[in-house]
């Protein structure tokens, strides 16, 4: 009642006499109301009892301090203010929990003209404070007991809109996937699962993100998604992520820019990384993720999967195709053409080499097929074993290499000039080796794994007629 007096903390009187709402503001919370408006209604009580221009309640984030709510004097502007403990003069309370009491004619910022203040801890959150700023007057030991009956209180009102916030993401996760089967369809390439998962990641990033996966060699990271305005890399080297990158959330800054990186992994199995940009200001949408990696990996995997197995159909396919139509031909030539044709469609490539035992010279080989034609390697003779094809023909065993200038094997009879990428693979029929073909690319290029195996059955299939050729003209 008004002129009556209230008794705070130690036995000391608020002098109008007013009583904290407690009733009525855990009504509002069985009700429904969100934590930090419970907030709102508590700091605004604590700024007319008390006379304080400024309440603030710092609460910890990352290695700062934030302005987590603000009532009274330039509240929209320091809302979201982050601080170093050490760097304030809110100090003794941020860091050795102590009451702060300050009286003086100074001015400080981000506070402007600060007169007089009062903070204490909240019991149970390190690195936080209620704060009451610019009374007329000093503030009175009534004030630190007000304050400290209420700091208990504003710990479980942050705890339950902390725990609030994470039942709102789950929500929001299992949306995501109620939606997903709808999404998805009938369409299973990754294409169409990278455009899903993107959608998933605009909503929590909408600044920028991107997904890289593993190679088939399992040594770099290649792009596979990318949106927002900040160019990303096109490929990462695992060695050169933060350490533990693979085992929890990290951070790295690209273009000035700083994202945070999730590990994709499926049964222990690493797949890749996803990166979301960090917002400016806070990054609590961002915790709704980490539950959903494994989906996403899922996804990603299966996607893989669907890709490989629709990728190896094609190949059979054309296997078999490339099968009947080398059992029409009549010619060695007619059969190296129509191989060479099928290579070039299948595997990108610039430069195709057949190499023959030379009937001359027995200990070099012959390129008898050159496709584009290109008069330097026509009039390659390599030695049938101390040379990069040679070695193929000696061995029985294929060769891949992204930088052929410096392969071993190439350096005693080098292949002609301005060539990178080379795959060279035997022409064999059980345990014959009839000769050898050859891929060239003038850029540095990686051969896959299944492009090696592609290229051996191709050569197989090829040398398979040219024996029968051979035999029957023999």
């Amino acid at each position: 009642m008004e002129g009556e007096s209230c008794v705070v903390g130690g036995g000391r009187r608020l002098a109008n006499g007013a009583q904290p709402a407690w009733e009525s503001w855990l009504t509002q919370l069985e009700q429904g109301t969100p934590a930090g408006e419970v907030v709102e209604q508590l700091l605004r009580w604590l700024m007319q009892q008390t006379g304080a221009q400024i309440v603030l309640l710092l609460a910890p984030t990352a290695e700062q301090v934030e302005f987590a709510y603000v009532v009274g004097a330039r509240a929209d502007e320091l809302r979201g203010v982050r601080l170093r403990p050490h760097d304030t003069l809110l100090e003794p309370t941020l860091l050795r929990r102590e009451v702060w009491r300050y009286h003086a004619d100074t001015v400080h910022e981000p506070f402007g003209a600060l007169h007089t203040g009062l903070a204490v801890p909240l019991p149970g959150v390190p690195h936080s404070a209620l704060v009451l700023l610019n009374r007329s007057e000093p503030f009175e030991p009534v004030h630190e007991a007000l304050l400290l009956e209420f700091a208990p209180a504003l710990t479980l009102l942050l705890r339950l809109e902390h725990l609030q916030q994470q039942l709102e993401w789950r929500e929001r996760a299992l949306r995501w996937l109620s939606r997903l089967p709808k999404r998805l369809g009938a369409d299973l390439s990754l294409q169409h699962a990278l455009e899903t998962i993107e959608s998933l990641m605009r909503k929590v990033a909408p600044e920028g993100g991107g997904i890289w996966l593993y190679d088939e060699g399992r040594r770099t990271l290649l792009q596979a998604l990318h949106y927002g305005a900040t160019p990303l890399p096109a490929q990462l080297d695992p060695a050169k992520l933060p350490p533990n990158w693979d085992a929890e959330p990290t951070e790295l800054d690209w273009e000035g820019r700083t994202y945070r990186l999730y590990a994709l992994s499926l049964a222990e199995q690493p797949l890749g990384v996803l990166a979301l940009a960090l917002p400016v200001d806070a990054i609590p949408t961002l915790e709704w993720i980490p539950p959903l990696l494994g989906h996403i990996a899922l996804m990603i995997s299966n996607a893989l999967l669907y890709e490989q197995t629709a990728q190896r159909a094609h190949h059979m396919a054309k296997l078999y195709e490339l099968s009947l139509q080398l059992g029409e031909q009549r010619t060695p030539h007619a059969v190296l053409e129509l191989l060479c044709r099928a290579v070039h469609e299948l595997i990108p490539h610039d430069y195709t080499v057949i190499y023959l035992p030379s009937r001359r010279e027995p200990d070099r080989l012959t390129p008898v097929y050159v496709d584009p034609p290109h008069d330097a390697l026509m009039r390659h003779h390599p030695d049938a074993q101390y040379s990069l094809p040679g070695w193929v023909y000696a061995f029985n065993a294929p060769i891949a290499t992204p930088d052929l200038p410096q392969h071993p094997q190439n350096l005693k009879e080098p292949l002609p000039s301005g060539f990178h990428g080379a795959l060279a693979v035997p022409l064999q029929v059980a345990e014959r080796t009839l000769g050898v073909m050859l891929l060239l690319t003038h850029a540095p290029r990686e051969f896959t794994l299944s492009e090696v195996e592609l290229l051996f059955t191709l050569a197989n299939t090829g040398a398979l007629r040219l024996h029968a050729l051979e035999r029957a003209y023999a």
